[in-house]
């Protein structure tokens, strides 16, 4: 399963970097907009991680949003680790600053989730999955 994992992640970076349409900002479920703010969720809405450098992984500004909780720690703590598991490998999926090119808590099996009792008149419901 671990394997699968890693190789799901080298396969998500490389179809990223080439352009899927699940990587880009501004796709999908997030593109519909009622004129609110999403609701808080954790791991916040829009967080992602990407390539801000050679060998040099960075996480969306989103990702500190107010909702951040324990899935958005989780989000980066997976991230990381995987990554790190490439480098030992030899493997470098980072080879250069790509600021528009994401990795998502769904594409490493972290579904955000909404926070409870939130006044869906001041904030309109979070889409399933990961808008970007």
């Amino acid at each position: 399963m671990k394997r699968f994992v890693l190789r799901a992640v080298v396969l998500v970076f490389a179809l990223c970097s080439i352009g899927g349409k699940e990587c880009t900002p501004g796709t999908g479920a997030s593109s519909q907009n009622s004129g609110l703010p999403f609701c808080h969720s954790d791991p916040p809405i829009f967080c992602a991680a990407y390539c801000s450098g050679y060998d040099s992984v960075t996480f969306r500004d989103e990702c500190s949003d107010i909702g951040a909780d324990t899935l958005e720690i989780l989000f980066e703590l997976k991230v990381m680790s995987l990554y790190q598991e490439q480098l030992n490998q030899d493997i470098h999926l980072c080879t250069q600053a790509d600021p528009f090119t994401f990795l998502t808590p769904c594409q490493i099996g972290i579904i955000p989730q909404e926070w409870p009792n939130q006044d869906h008149e001041v904030c309109q419901p979070v889409p399933p999955g990961c808008p970007m």
